[in-house]
């Protein structure tokens, strides 16, 4: 009766250390997946989405395409969150307004965002994880500076 009572006992703490076994792994595996795993961007006809605010607002002089001075600080907030956030993509999206030449104000815009992104990565953003947009027009109806801006995005 007492060897009875013993092999049920060696049983059932087999039985536990393997569920306890198998609740460690399956945590330790939901972790491990859960950090490897980057939300996938929406791309609409082959541009990222942008989601949400944008981190910062750089905003340039009429007919240039300079980062201002008082772009610096904005350049760092994007550096350090990006350096808290390694998995997540700089997104870099450059405006117009539709006054005047539209080939020139594509050009001007694409020059913007170009420059804010070596702005970036001469702070230390790495340069595979900028992605830049398309630049993008905003209506006539809307503040004209700020068809002169570029957002920034951490997504």
């Amino acid at each position: 009766m007492q060897d009875d009572d013993d092999i049920e006992l060696k049983v059932v703490a087999v039985l536990m250390s393997a569920l306890i076994l198998a609740c460690v792994l399956g945590v330790v595996s939901y972790g491990v997946i859960a950090l490897n795993t980057r939300s996938q961007p929406v791309f609409v006809d082959g541009q990222m989405v942008p989601v949400g605010d944008a981190l910062a607002a750089i905003y340039f002089e009429t007919g240039s395409a300079k980062v201002p001075g008082e772009a610096g600080g904005a350049i760092q907030t994007v550096k350090e969150d990006a350096a808290e956030a390694p998995r997540k993509t700089v997104l870099i999206s450059g405006f117009h307004d539709p006054s005047g030449d539209p080939g020139r104000n594509i050009e001007l815009a694409r020059a913007r965002a170009e420059a804010v992104r070596d702005a970036l990565i001469r702070a230390g953003v790495p340069e595979d994880r900028i992605v830049l947009r398309k630049p993008e027009v905003i209506p006539g109806t809307e503040d004209l500076q700020e068809a002169r801006r570029v957002d920034i995005r951490l997504q």
